[in-house]
């Protein structure tokens, strides 16, 4: 067989990868396998995470894309299924106390849901961020960046650590949790056990000690928008600084005038709108440019198409104007899929965090719940609904597979609503009981209701 047709191996080429196969046309294949800890060393998550959070400060577009999978991906509410009635109304009574900013936060400034919004948004910026339990009750987050080995440390602190994380065995032992100086240093403050704390991070492999932000592929790509979008603007600004071009017909050269007083035009716009009367030969137009050109328009929109994808975004969701209804819809729906295991994440942290605290609670005899064991997690963090696109016919859909019994109403409540189905039903039941004690009947409402439909 020729030379030509065998690879590296000194086997046939059909039998190799191309993407094993260095070619003059792209870049050579890497054969570097390391963890994502040593890829990502101190110096360049440092710089990863610095420019990150730069772009989360100064690009509204990708700000905006943050801040969409928060309102995805955080928004819960808390229902105890426990099954004794009287556990769950005094567990729900005792989370949403606990839920307050001077309860759950040792900085008592945020409320566990501003505290998992908060959370949520530095492990997608940073990579991952720390959540300590502490002894009376509150939670501490810690940044990712502050999760490090510090130069100050002492050579046994240091010893064994990978970025700020200490292994025992197979498992993480402990943190080390640094403080920031005035000067931007980090100077270490304290190791924090790993039973004591959740690190609530984005891992995309099995040996991976510390998260990486899911921005990374896209960072380059927002940082280009952010200064194309700059460039754009300043020669936009430019061409606004119009200039008029006098061209002659003659021996003067093109838009100059020649030097006799009689043969200058004197034109002046600041005092408003001018009348130019030219001479037989003489011409006059302004420069102009199409600035920004429709072309890179259109590029500018391919490229933040394809930044949003490190965060699973649809297109449409940015300019609504660039899908039909339909493709909206898909869109919507494949991103809500994309979001179901974000929130899976966020619900772990939540249910650790519950365990936790009820557990503390009933030690401390703050609950009386007999026999109630928290680490059977009887209870729910229900992520907020998607509200209905096409409210009418959705409703009838809706209705019409929970009647051909292909779906019930706890589901559907519970996914439009983020609600209970449980909830719902004591609702109406105390409206119709207000209702009759009114000296009405739901009866009465519904034919009210059936009248006005009627008239219009």
């Amino acid at each position: 067989m020729p030379k030509e047709l065998l690879g590296p191996d000194g086997r046939p080429m059909r039998f190799n990868y191309d993407a094993t196969v260095a070619k003059a046309r792209r870049r050579a294949p890497s054969s570097k396998l390391l963890s994502e800890d040593w890829d990502l060393d101190a110096t360049k998550r440092r710089k990863l995470v610095s420019t990150a959070r730069d772009l989360t400060r100064n690009f509204s577009i990708a700000a905006w894309a943050i801040r969409l999978h928060l309102d995805y991906v955080t928004a819960f509410s808390f229902q105890s299924r426990d099954g004794n009635t009287d556990n769950d109304i005094a567990i729900e009574r005792f989370m949403r106390r606990y839920s307050r900013a001077d309860r759950c936060d040792v900085t008592r400034r945020f409320p566990l849901s501003r505290m998992i919004r908060l959370v949520e948004q530095r492990r997608i910026v940073d990579g991952d961020v720390l959540v300590v339990r502490l002894d009376d009750g509150r939670l501490q987050a810690v940044e990712g960046d502050r999760i490090a080995t510090p130069s100050g440390a002492t050579a046994t602190e240091r010893a064994g650590l990978v970025h700020g994380v200490k292994m025992r065995g197979s498992a993480v032992g402990e943190y080390s949790v640094c403080r920031r100086t005035s000067s931007g240093q980090l100077v270490f403050e304290r190791f924090v056990p790993a039973d004591n704390a959740y690190l609530h991070g984005c891992f995309e492999r099995f040996d991976q000690l510390r998260g990486v932000s899911p921005l990374a592929p896209a960072v380059n790509t927002f940082q280009d928008c952010y200064e194309g979008m700059d460039y754009a603007l300043a020669k936009m600004k430019v061409t606004q600084l119009f200039a008029l071009a006098i061209t002659r017909q003659g021996g003067n050269a093109l838009g100059t005038t020649t030097t006799g007083d009689d043969d200058e035009y004197e034109v002046d716009f600041g005092s408003g709108p001018v009348l130019l009367d030219l001479r037989d030969g003489d011409d006059a137009k302004f420069l102009e440019s199409d600035t920004p050109s429709p072309a890179f328009a259109e590029y500018m929109n391919q490229v933040i198409a394809v930044a949003l994808k490190a965060l699973d975004m649809p297109m449409c969701l940015y300019d609504e104007s660039r899908s039909t209804f339909s493709g909206s819809r898909i869109a919507l729906i494949q991103y809500e899929k994309s979001v179901d295991h974000k929130r899976q994440d966020v619900q772990e942290l939540l249910d650790w965090i519950t365990e936790w605290r009820l557990g503390l609670a009933i030690e401390r005899g703050e609950l009386a719940l007999g026999d109630y064991d928290p680490t059977e997690r009887a209870w729910d963090w229900i992520p907020r609904g998607t509200p209905w696109i096409q409210p009418l016919a959705d409703v009838k859909a809706d209705i019409a597979a929970i009647e051909a019994k292909l779906d019930t109403r706890s589901r559907v409540i519970r996914e439009r609503f983020g609600r209970d189905f449980a909830d719902v039903v004591d609702e109406l039941a105390a409206e119709q009981e207000y209702m009759r004690s009114k000296g009405l009947t739901p009866e009465d409402m519904d034919a009210a209701i059936a009248a006005t439909d009627g008239a219009e």
